[in-house]
């Protein structure tokens, strides 16, 4: 339909069309989701005579917020497009929180945004930290400390009790973070939500002034509410109840931060007369990617069903490749990328990870191969972990034996039998002296100590003349670096294993380095490249590295998924949770995050998966065998009669008929060298027994090899 100089599918139509009371429109990838809001925002203007500044449209982040504000505008003209009130909930909630401070003539001085204050969020956490747990956390401690007490804010949760947080006390940390912001009268992002919600609680004059200015409330990306925001919404919409809420639940991918797709999907129960709308027609992606990744969300149980579909020509299915490690994903991912700017010079291409750790080998590997690239929203904490910066400064104190602040970080970091204070009595001696011979000429060294430092000198000497992969195993093997970390590890609570996978990638990196010197040089210069978010070459193509979660909303020509292990993704304690405790639910969110990641394609995706990462031979990700179960069932959906099949058990057959059962399930007979044998189609394709077609039988091939 031809809609306000808009043209609307049906579903679309229906959606935009929407006048009062609660809905809740599924929107699919690439289904038009930021159309139908702009359009219902019209329509409630010019045909339900609504005043446009009685609506109120909220998002996630700020980019969101901007998009969404400038296409109404060119869409709508500025006279009415200045009236209408985009924002953010966070602002929303921050502008609840200054209306009670004009009631009341107090002042909450805000902690977050500007790093630069003395006191900010950051260093108040860095200060408790420090006093309660006694030792000093990096960006990355900081980073989750902040993140779960984000999440105990947006679950309102009362107790802590019985919840498993990493952060070594946490209960005291939170317990000591709420009083000193209250004693000071501060203020962070995750207050601006929950204060919001308390002063609309206790304050009617405050939420009556909020209903009657916007009894229409609009919210985009609704998967990602979270319980504090969806009670504040519950606030304000009454009495009315003109909620209009776009979402997609197969894309809930925030439940780190307290997002809960339950409220989607309670959406009925919590708002009687809620009417629901589906968006299932993709226009961004090819029919084979749509339909591929279409059926494989239907594995997830806690979802709304929808149907998608895409009236795109078919192009290539998923491409599932197995590699050896992380090497030889790499130099898959140079040859593919500049493949495909050879044959498509214009082409946008991402590379989409789980985690940012698998960043830093690609950023090394395509620097040096001349392609530039931009890096997505990248917090990689890893140059300046502590771990890190240990295991560098072996590096250059073998290098400079003159180096006090390396010394200091390592003097009691191998087994070498030097006590703190004589490492100290070491560094009091005056700037540019060898550290060790300093050491050598104390009256206070037992002859056993002695030795151990002359011996100590010419193993500092050795490694400088090392490679950087040899210097690194012998840091591991020699100076017995990692057993202490283990015992650090276990007396703080701490997870080893992810200390450890630093050191891997450390590794892998080192590995192209012919001397200690060249790598510490190379660090810097990664370090350099982190900071400022890109590379920049001669030819400017389109190529964007990011995690998944980042690359939420955005779309390119071609995707490129790695480092699809189980470790990785869907990770460890998903997979626990499931088996063990029979708890799905973080299982369906990291499924839920693989889907995004597929659907982020037009055209082209590669889905590869090393066998061996950090040196340690990793199983292929689930979620990975699940497309290429996919791929078959949907090979074999299109190519029934006369199919060629492949029966693990059996060898290669053809369909000669295919039925239904009295129960409803398909079953195939199949010719296997003259004998008929009859086989449940879905228990095969579930079970990985039966492939289907060339096609498919060739990604198989591809993909075991």
């Amino acid at each position: 339909m031809h809609f306000f100089e808009v043209n609307l599918n049906p579903q679309q139509e229906k959606a935009a069309t929407h006048g009062r009371g609660p809905a809740l429109v599924l929107a699919g990838p690439g289904s038009g989701k930021t159309t139908v809001i702009t359009v219902r925002t019209a329509f409630l203007i010019r045909e339900l005579g609504v005043s446009p500044a009685n609506i109120l449209t909220l998002t996630f982040n700020r980019a969101a917020k901007l998009e969404m504000e400038q296409r109404f505008r060119r869409f709508s003209g500025s006279e009415i497009g200045y009236q209408v009130q985009f924002s953010t909930l966070h602002s929303f909630g921050n502008q609840v929180v200054r209306d009670y401070e004009n009631l009341k003539g107090k002042r909450l001085k805000r902690i977050e945004g500007d790093e630069q204050a003395v006191e900010n969020k950051r260093n108040i956490l860095r200060k408790l930290y420090r006093e309660l747990n006694g030792t000093n956390p990096g960006d990355e401690e900081l980073e989750n400390l902040s993140n779960e007490i984000g999440l105990v804010k947006n679950k309102m949760l009362t107790s802590l009790s019985g919840i498993n947080f990493s952060t070594p006390n946490f209960e005291g940390l939170y317990r000591a973070y709420e009083e000193y912001k209250k004693s000071n009268f501060y203020m962070d992002f995750d207050d601006m939500l929950t204060y919001a919600y308390a002063i609309l609680k206790r304050y009617p004059d405050i939420l009556n002034f909020y209903r009657n200015q916007y009894p229409y409330i609009q919210v985009d990306e609704g998967q990602d509410l979270s319980k504090i925001q969806f009670e504040i919404l519950k606030l304000l919409i009454q009495p009315g109840n003109n909620l209009f809420i776009v979402a997609d639940d197969d894309q809930s991918i925030y439940g780190f931060r307290g997002a809960e797709p339950g409220y989607i999907l309670e959406m009925e129960r919590q708002l009687p007369g809620c009417r629901i709308y589906k968006l299932e027609q993709n226009y961004r992606s090819s029919r084979n990617i749509v339909e591929i990744s279409s059926q494989f969300i239907k594995a997830n149980q806690n979802r709304y069903d929808k149907q998608h579909r895409t009236d795109n020509a078919s192009k290539a299915d998923p491409f599932i490749i197995k590699v050896k490690d992380e090497l030889e994903q790499l130099r898959l991912i140079i040859k593919t990328v500049k493949e495909k700017w050879q044959q498509y010079p214009d082409s946008s291409i991402a590379i989409l990870y789980r985690n940012n750790l698998s960043s830093l080998l690609l950023v090394d590997g395509l620097e040096r191969e001349g392609i530039g690239f931009k890096l997505k929203q990248n917090k990689l904490f890893f140059f300046k972990h502590w771990v890190i910066q240990d295991l560098l400064a072996f590096m250059r104190f073998a290098l400079d034996q003159t180096d006090g602040d390396a010394f200091r970080r390592i003097g009691h970091k191998m087994k070498r039998y030097l006590s703190r204070d004589l490492i100290e009595l070491a560094l009091t001696a005056k700037t540019g002296k060898n550290v060790l011979e300093i050491l050598l000429t104390s009256e206070r060294l037992a002859a056993y100590q002695r030795k151990v430092i002359a011996d100590l000198k010419g193993e500092f000497q050795r490694l400088a003349r090392s490679r950087p992969v040899a210097a690194l195993e012998y840091i591991e093997k020699s100076f017995k670096y990692f057993e202490l970390l283990k015992n650090y590890c276990q007396s703080q609570n701490l997870n080893y294993d992810y200390y450890y996978s630093l050191y891997g990638e450390l590794k892998n990196l080192a590995g192209n380095y012919p001397s200690l010197a060249a790598f510490l040089e190379r660090m810097t210069r990664l370090e350099q490249i982190f900071e400022q978010g890109q590379v920049r070459m001669g030819a400017q193509q389109q190529l964007t590295l990011s995690t998944i979660h980042s690359a939420k909303g955005l779309e390119y020509d071609c995707v490129l998924m790695v480092d699809l292990c189980n470790p990785e993704i869907p990770g460890q304690r998903a997979m626990d949770l499931a088996i063990k405790n029979g708890d799905n639910f973080l299982l369906e969110e990291e499924r839920r995050l693989f889907y995004v990641g597929m659907t982020r394609a037009r055209e082209y995706l590669y889905l590869i998966t090393p066998l061996r990462k950090n040196g340690a031979v990793v199983p292929p990700s689930l979620f990975v065998e699940e497309v290429l179960t996919c791929i078959d069932r949907e090979f074999a959906s299109h190519n029934m009669h006369g199919a060629v099949v492949y029966h693990n058990k059996f060898g290669k057959g053809i369909v000669v008929e295919v039925k239904e059962n009295d129960n409803g399930r398909t079953v195939i007979i199949v010719e296997f060298s003259g004998v008929r044998r009859k086989l449940d189609l879905g228990i095969c394709l579930e079970n990985g027994v039966l492939h289907f077609g060339e096609v498919s039988s060739s990604f198989r091939k591809l993909y075991y090899n």
